[in-house]
């Protein structure tokens, strides 16, 4: 079952050659049914949407066509991916959300979800709500304030943070007004250029280049999913700033992991040298922000490379009074309305699945990036593809939706298996790394003549140099 695929199909508006087939498998009605949002179905159809652009470059490469298999079981757990993770048959520890001043809180007239995963939100934080670090205190600073005088609080001062709101409330505030016009992954011509048609190559993708230049998960997620087929991928880390361990071994299959520190002029020059024979520069940080900051700005780029596809990933987009807010999976569930479609008026709860806006943010992203390949294949030109969490989180609003089990007891236990931690899957599998071996799970997507593998291992923040092959 693939509902949401026709969906993805219209709005993508890329001519999918009819001898490809879309295939899935293990579809279980209920097995997602903590969730309103038919997860099992509009998640494997954002995949099979990506696998079906795959197919479709590889079949204007070489003529070939072929199957594209997904296993919802498979889809599933990749929305809890970095939770697999063992090094050396160890489990991996993951503690980023389990700080008291995080995640959902009660306030004077409602509840504030905010984000403290780094150190230096959770001591921002703290210095805001002017107390230690422990429970009860905690509670009690969150009670002295409206949940809309701590968004205030919070985004003034550089902090993530909202009001829990419902749907509804989303779709009549400002923002979601704006988000409400547009689809959820735009890809807008940034003028003439040269066409650049599709050449012959191993993989699908092995004859494209990536500068991802992205944190967390959603920006990251797009280049892993491109190098599963081939693309070759340069990810850019700031050398001084915190990163979570169990984000970037995830999202680092398949990459080069390079340093590069904007502030100096040399990095600079050569982060300049990258996109000179790149097709592709993903940006993941709040819109403005590496524009503001060191001048990064679309001309700046197309002046280097008249033909680059110009990603940013952002959580509230790049329109409306809060496009330059900053935000994490959490905090858009929160914004838009998921909490309280899962949860209830006194109990809003984040979608029990796992990352929902995230990965599918990543997914939206690289299905934005298939399609400017095979615009510029076409039509030519410099295109720009935009994503966010919150507009992706929309999406799944809109889909066909589905009574939900409003069940705390079963959504609490299973958000915990999603968090905690060690889990075991059938579609584990292990790769040497310089980490040690690590347990992963494999890509989701089964291609019959192009499998999906990464060629390089998962590795170290900064072990590459910052060039390509």
């Amino acid at each position: 079952m693939l509902h949401a695929l026709n969906n993805l199909k219209s709005m993508l508006a890329v001519d999918i050659d009819p001898s490809i087939d879309a295939i899935d498998i293990n579809y279980v009605e209920g097995s997602d049914s903590l969730s309103p949002y038919n997860l099992s179905d509009s998640f494997s159809s954002l995949l099979m949407m990506n696998g079906l652009l795959v197919a479709n470059i590889w079949k204007l490469k070489t003529g070939q066509t072929q199957s594209v298999i997904i296993d919802h079981n498979h889809a599933m757990e990749m929305l809890y991916r970095p939770n697999f993770l063992h090094i050396n048959d160890q489990p991996l520890s993951l503690d980023a959300f389990k700080r008291f001043e995080s995640l959902t809180h009660k306030t004077k007239d409602g509840y504030f979800e905010t984000i403290t995963a780094l150190n230096h939100l959770h001591d921002k934080t703290l210095n805001l709500l002017n107390c230690p670090p422990n429970k009860e205190a905690i509670e009690a600073a969150y009670l002295t304030k409206t949940a809309e005088e701590w968004e205030h609080i919070f985004n003034e001062n550089g902090l993530s943070g909202t009001k829990v709101r419902t749907q509804k409330e989303f779709r009549e505030h400002p923002q979601g007004q704006f988000l409400s016009k547009l689809p959820p992954v735009q890809v807008t011509s940034l003028g003439k250029g040269t066409i650049v048609p599709f050449k012959p190559s191993d993989r699908p993708l092995s004859d494209i280049k990536v500068v991802d230049v992205s944190h967390i998960i959603a920006g990251p997620s797009m280049s892993t999913f491109l190098a599963e087929q081939g693309a070759e991928v340069i990810h850019i880390a700031n050398p001084t700033a915190e990163r979570i361990a169990s984000n970037y071994l995830d999202t680092g299959f398949g990459k080069k992991n390079a340093y590069l520190n904007f502030n100096q002029q040399d990095d600079l020059a050569t982060f300049y040298e990258l996109i000179k024979d790149a097709d592709v520069y993903v940006n993941g940080y709040a819109p403005g922000r590496l524009q503001h900051k060191f001048g990064i700005t679309n001309d700046k780029l197309l002046s280097i490379n008249p033909n680059l596809i110009i990603v940013t990933s952002s959580a509230f987009g790049e329109v409306g009074p809060w496009k330059n807010r900053h935000g994490w999976e959490n905090i858009a569930q929160a914004a838009v309305g998921s909490s309280f479609d899962h949860g209830l008026t006194n109990q809003p709860i984040l979608c029990p699945y796992g990352f929902i806006t995230d990965y599918g943010t990543g997914l939206m992203g690289s299905m934005g990036i298939l399609k400017a390949l095979h615009n510029r294949a076409s039509i030519g030109g410099p295109q720009q593809v935009s994503v966010s969490l919150a507009s992706t989180c929309m999406w799944y609003q809109d889909q066909q939706t589905q009574p939900v089990l409003k069940d705390s007891e079963a959504m609490l236990k299973t958000i915990q298996k999603v968090v905690s931690g060690g889990n075991i899957s059938q579609f584990s599998t292990d790769t040497m790394t310089p980490f040690g071996l690590i347990t992963h799970l494999k890509p989701v997507l089964v291609y019959s003549q192009t499998p999906a593998y990464w060629a390089r291992p998962t590795s170290p923040l900064g072990s590459d140099l910052p060039k390509w092959d």
